[in-house]
C-alpha cells in the first residue's frame, strides 16, 4: 500500500494544508504560522471514528475502505511533524521562532529517533511475542494472557511516544506484531470490551468539548466554516484520489470519509495555544467545528454509498475493472463468475480476510456485489487484458465457477496460455467436460454434482430412519467408489478429474524432489 500511504497521504496532508492555511491566512487575517497550524490540523482527519464506520459497514477490505486507511495511517505518521514543528514555529521558540536550520535540524533528530524505535519494537517484538504467549497459553490461564496483551500494546505505545511518536503508531504496530502469530484471534476477542469502553470514553470526551452556548452565539460562523470543511476537503480529496488512478466514485466516497475533522486536531490546537500561536476563543470555535464534524460521520459514508448505488446502477462503464485498481494486489485470488458458487467462495475468502477479485459477465450480478462495497467486475473471464486489468499476472489461484462449459474451458484455456503461474481450480457439469478443462490446463477439476448429490441423498436416508453410522457408511462407500472409477478414467485418459486425486497416486511410485512438490499439491487438491 505504499502507493496509497506515501503517495496519496501525503498528497492530501500537502494539498489541503496549503488550501486551508491560505484560506486562514487571506480571510481570517492569521499570522503565517498560525495559518500554518490551523491547515495542518484541519487537514487530518479521525482515525478512531472513520476505521470504526468503516469497520460496522463492512467496508475495511473494499477499494475506497484500503484508501482511506492508507491515507490515515500517513496523517498518524504526519502529527508527529506537526507536533515537533509547533514549537519551532512559535513566538517562544528559543530557537528563534521560525528557522530553516532548527527545524532541519528537529525534522532530522526526529527521523532517526522513529527509524530506531520502529526497528526495534518490530525485530525485538517478532523474537520475543511468539514464545512468551506459546508459554502464557500452555499456562492456561485467560486473566494473564489479557493482561499480557494490554502490557504489549501499552508498553509500545510508550516506547513510541519516549521517541518523539505517536502512541497511536506504537499501538498499530503491536496489532501488527500480533497479527502475526496463532494468537491473534484469541487476541481480538480479548482487547474488544475495551476497545468498546475506550471508544466510548474518547467519543464522550469529544462531545464535553463543546460548548453550546458558544455555539448558539456563532452558529452562522459555524456552520460556513464547517460547510467549507466538508466540501472543500471532500473536493480535493476526490482530484487528489483521481490523479493517483482511484476511480471517481472510490474517490468520492474516500473525500467524504476524511472530510471532517480528527481527534489530533484537538491536540495539534491544545499545544498552539500553549505557544502563544493561536487565540482560546480561535481553538473553541475550531473544536466545535471539529467536533460536530466528526459526527457527522456515519451520515457522510452513508452518502457516499447511496452516491455509489445510483451511478454505477446507471452507468455500466463504472463496473469495468481498471488496473490502477488492482495494482496493491498480491498473491490474490481471481473467482471468474459471481453466480451462486462464486459468491460462496467470496464470502469464505472474506471471513478469512483473504485478498481476492471477482469477475462476472452479467452486470446486475455485478452491481450486486459491488452494492456490498465487494471486489466485484464487469467483464469476458477469456480475455487477457481484462485478466491482466485485475493483476492475473501477481495472482495465486483462480476459481473458475461460470456458467457455461464453453466459457469455463476459454477461462481455464486463457490463464494456462498467457498466465501460466495461476493454478485453476474449476466445477466439470460432466466428465467429458472434465477431461476438456484438464487439457486446456487446468489444475484440478471438481464434479459439481458429485457432493450436492450425496448431501441429497443422506437426507433422503435420514428421513428413511436409516442410522446415521450406516448413512455415513453409504455415503463413504459410494464416494471411494466414484473416485476410484474417476481414477481409472484418469489413468487411460491422462486427466486429473476428482479433485486432483489422480495427480497423487499417479506420481507417488517414482518421484524427485521437485515430482514431491507435485504430489503435495496433488493430495492438497483433494
Amino acid at each position: 500500500m505504499k502507493k496509497y500511504v506515501f503517495g496519496l497521504g501525503s498528497a492530501q496532508v500537502l494539498a489541503t494544508t496549503a488550501a486551508v492555511g491560505v484560506i486562514a491566512h487571506c480571510f481570517a487575517a492569521l499570522p503565517g504560522p498560525a495559518a500554518i497550524v490551523v491547515g495542518s490540523g484541519l487537514a487530518l482527519s479521525s482515525t478512531a471514528v472513520v476505521l470504526q464506520v468503516l469497520q460496522e459497514r463492512g467496508e475495511s477490505t473494499s477499494r475506497h475502505g484500503r484508501a482511506t486507511f492508507s491515507v490515515l495511517l500517513f496523517q498518524d505518521l504526519a502529527v508527529v511533524v506537526l507536533l515537533i514543528l509547533i514549537p519551532l514555529i512559535s513566538p517562544n521558540s528559543s530557537k528563534g521562532g521560525v528557522g530553516f536550520q532548527a527545524i532541519a535540524e528537529a525534522m532530522g533528530m526526529a527521523a532517526v529517533k522513529a527509524v530506531a524505535a520502529i526497528t526495534a519494537i518490530i525485530a525485538g517484538g517478532r523474537l520475543l511475542l511468539r514464545p512468551i504467549y506459546k508459554q502464557i497459553a500452555e499456562n492456561q490461564n485467560a486473566e494473564i494472557f489479557s493482561a499480557n496483551t494490554l502490557l504489549v500494546i501499552f508498553g509500545t505505545s510508550l516506547l513510541t511516544a519516549r521517541a518523539g511518536l505517536s502512541m497511536a503508531l506504537g499501538a498499530f504496530l503491536a496489532g501488527l506484531l500480533l497479527a502475526e502469530t496463532e494468537f491473534s484471534l484469541q487476541v481480538e476477542s480479548d482487547i474488544a470490551p475495551y476497545r468498546g469502553l475506550l471508544l466510548g470514553l474518547f467519543f464522550m470526551t469529544v462531545g464535553m468539548s463543546i460548548d453550546p452556548k458558544l455555539l448558539l452565539s456563532n452558529f452562522p460562523a459555524i456552520s460556513v466554516i464547517l460547510s467549507l470543511l466538508i466540501i472543500g476537503k471532500t473536493l480535493l480529496v476526490t482530484f487528489v484520489g483521481r490523479v493517483f488512478g482511484v476511480s471517481a466514485i472510490a474517490a468520492i466516497r474516500v473525500g467524504l470519509l476524511l472530510a471532517p475533522g480528527g481527534e489530533f486536531a484537538f491536540v495539534a490546537f491544545g499545544e498552539a495555544v500553549n505557544q502563544g500561536l493561536l487565540s482560546p476563543q480561535l481553538t473553541s470555535l475550531l473544536f466545535l467545528v471539529v467536533g460536530i464534524s466528526m459526527a457527522l460521520t456515519p451520515w457522510l459514508a452513508a452518502g457516499g454509498q447511496f452516491l455509489a448505488s445510483k451511478f454505477e446502477q446507471h452507468d455500466v462503464r463504472s463496473l469495468l475493472p481498471v488496473e490502477s485498481e488492482t495494482d496493491d494486489l498480491q498473491d490474490h485470488i481471481i473467482i471468474l463468475g459471481f453466480g451462486r458458487v462464486g459468491q460462496i467462495i467470496a464470502q469464505l475468502l472474506s471471513e478469512r480476510l483473504i485478498p481476492f477479485v471477482a469477475l462476472d459477465a452479467g452486470s446486475d450480478r455485478v452491481a450486486a456485489g459491488r452494492a456490498l462495497d465487494l471486489p466485484v467486475y464487469f467483464g469476458d473471464s477469456g480475455s487477457r487484458e481484462v485478466l491482466h486489468k485485475i493483476g492475473a499476472e501477481r495472482a495465486c489461484a483462480a476459481a473458475i465457477t461460470l456458467d457455461t462449459p464453453g466459457a469455463n474451458y476459454r477461462a481455464v484455456w486463457a490463464l494456462n496460455k498467457y498466465f501460466p503461474n495461476v493454478k485453476t481450480f474449476v466445477r466439470a457439469h460432466d466428465v467429458d467436460h472434465g477431461v476438456n478443462l484438464e487439457k486446456a490446463g487446468a489444475t484440478a477439476v471438481v464434479p459439481e454434482t458429485l457432493e450436492p448429490s450425496l448431501q441429497l441423498a443422506a437426507a433422503v436416508l435420514a428421513q428413511a430412519k436409516l442410522p446415521m453410522s450406516e448413512i455415513q457408511e453409504t455415503i463413504n462407500e459410494f464416494r471411494n467408489r466414484h473416485l476410484s472409477e474417476l481414477t481409472e478414467l484418469c489413468a487411460t485418459s491422462g486427466s486429473s478429474l476428482g479433485y486432483g486425486f489422480s495427480r497423487a497416486t499417479s506420481k507417488s511410485k517414482s518421484f524427485t524432489s521437485d515430482d514431491e512438490n507435485q504430489t503435495v499439491d496433488g493430495t492438497l487438491a483433494i
